[in-house]
């Protein structure tokens, strides 16, 4: 017959069979495991909690009905050990097997039964059963608290104050912790003393008083141990000086000193002797120095002596050796484009005047590019003036504008039939400043030639020769060199990115800022 027991968590009446004594089930409404006690009458198990009937811890022999229909007896059962004794059980003792009556007496059915083996005792269990009061406290009793200020008694001070002489505060909201499944639930100072209910389990739990409030940590400033760095007197002779260290009159005077703003530089005012080291700093260098000088002395010499003999052939041969002196040149002149546009600091591939198709090239390359800048000039002056020296003055200035874009488009195209280049077009618009500095240079220098060639004609023909070759060779190589850093702005123009037009929001500010003056 199922018996009925309370679990101790949730108080609710659970049914259990009659051997489970001793074992733990499982509470149905809360899930919490227990131990069922042992009961009087079914199983030989004691609770512990109460009194047997000897008062010995030896249980009471079961009743043995005497139910005349009952034809199967079978002997008691070996007694379980009590729960309060967790002593080894003795050795069973045999128990006589009782002997089978005859047929004629019990077998009402004339049935021929075997005879019944007497029944087996259960071991005792490794564990003893404890008590329902060992296991779960009562749900009276109150946890032991302090209710008196245990420190107070070893200070001389009042109780309720701490050892700095404050005030002892208390938590108002803190949390407990369940004991049977540790979930921690939140409570106020004023459920102290107090049960809740846990809102996993349902087990009440009891509130304890509330903690203490941490207290902060006091400095007396006044009262704590200070340290001060004092230079140490041993090796301070052979160390070396500390070039960060300043003494505080220095750290004072650099202070009081009055800022002046410097003057920002303005970039409108050119100024003239960075211009001058950009147009004529290619005659620092040795190798340019020597060619100019070279080239130029074998020339005047030759022209000096040919002029001064005074004879048609030799007049005649200059314009020949004139040709030749002119390709050298200009040879001269594209390895000094060429080592400028490649930032090369000095030049170094000079052509070799024994290989004539080393100088040859350029000086196709620069009479293609002279001959379609001198076409469009001197068409207009020629369908203009005619035959007349302004016609003469339009290929001139034809010749000026024109050839160094076509000039650089031949050379970006490696082609004299291609006399535009994409790249060379875009820099127009892209490197104004590049192609205004160099036009302006341009146009000095052929002054200042133009001047030195008016005043030679006032010497004598071998001295205004001389003078003519020394600065015309120095002319075409300042003109090189002029483009190579035109092409080397070109280069940067081109592989740079597209600026943002941000005109309009320049032309903004601008009128904000004269708007604010």
């Amino acid at each position: 017959m199922p018996q009925m027991v309370h679990c101790p968590q949730c108080k609710t009446a659970v049914g259990v069979s009659d051997d489970a004594g001793g074992s733990r089930v499982g509470c149905p409404h809360c899930g919490q495991a227990f131990i069922v006690p042992g009961f009087e009458g079914g199983t030989g198990y004691d609770t512990g909690g109460r009194d047997n009937e000897t008062g010995s811890g030896k249980t009471r022999a079961p009743k043995v009905d005497d139910d005349d229909d009952d034809w199967l007896n079978l002997a008691p059962s070996t007694p379980r050990p009590s729960a309060t004794s967790p002593r080894k059980p003795a050795a069973p003792t045999d128990v006589p097997s009782p002997q089978s009556t005859s047929g004629s007496e019990d077998d009402d059915w004339g049935l021929d039964l075997p005879a019944l083996q007497p029944v087996k005792p259960r071991p005792a269990a490794a564990d003893p059963v404890l008590p329902d009061h060992s296991v779960w406290p009562d749900e009276d009793d109150e946890p032991a608290t302090a209710d008196e200020d245990i420190a107070a008694t070893f200070d001389e001070r009042p109780a309720g104050k701490n050892s700095d002489g404050d005030e002892i505060q208390y938590q108002k909201e803190y949390r407990v912790r369940c004991p049977s499944c540790g979930t921690q639930t939140n409570v106020t100072a004023a459920q102290a003393g107090k049960k809740v209910r846990c809102r996993d389990c349902f087990t009440m739990v009891m509130v304890p008083r509330p903690p203490r409030v941490p207290r902060k940590a006091k400095i007396d400033m006044e009262a704590a141990p200070s340290f001060q760095f004092s230079e140490s007197t041993q090796n301070v002779e052979n160390r070396p000086a500390d070039p960060f260290r300043k003494s505080a009159s220095e750290l004072l005077e650099a202070a009081s000193k009055i800022e002046e703003d410097e003057p920002k530089p303005d970039l409108d005012v050119p100024k003239i002797r960075d211009w001058a080291t950009s147009v004529f700093g290619i005659f620092l260098q040795i190798g340019v120095m020597a060619h100019w000088l070279i080239l130029s002395t074998m020339a005047s010499a030759v022209a000096f002596v040919a002029l001064a003999i005074d004879s048609p052939m030799l007049v005649v041969g200059l314009f020949a050796a004139g040709g030749f002196f002119a390709a050298v040149v200009l040879a001269c002149g594209f390895a000094i484009m060429q080592s400028i546009a490649n930032e090369e600091e000095s030049v170094t591939e000079w052509p070799v005047t024994l290989e004539p198709t080393e100088w040859i090239t350029p000086l196709i390359f620069c009479f293609a590019a002279a001959g379609l800048s001198y076409g469009p000039g001197w068409f207009i002056g020629y369908m203009t003036f005619g035959n007349s020296l302004t016609t003469v003055c339009f290929s001139m200035i034809s010749t000026f504008l024109i050839f160094p874009f076509v000039l650089l488009s031949m050379l970006d195209m490696q082609n004299i039939f291609v006399p535009f280049s994409p790249d060379v077009g875009r820099s127009v618009t892209r490197c104004e400043e590049a192609w205004g500095g160099f036009y302006f240079s341009s146009g000095i220098v052929f002054f200042i030639t133009f001047l030195i060639f008016a005043a030679s004609s006032m010497f004598a023909p071998p001295a205004a020769a001389v003078l003519g070759i020394f600065t015309a060779v120095s002319a075409v190589f300042i003109y090189f060199a002029m483009l190579g850093r035109l092409a080397l702005s070109i280069g940067h123009s081109v592989n740079a990115e597209a600026k943002a037009n941000d005109i309009q929001q320049q032309r903004e500010r601008e009128r904000e800022q004269k708007k604010n003056q």
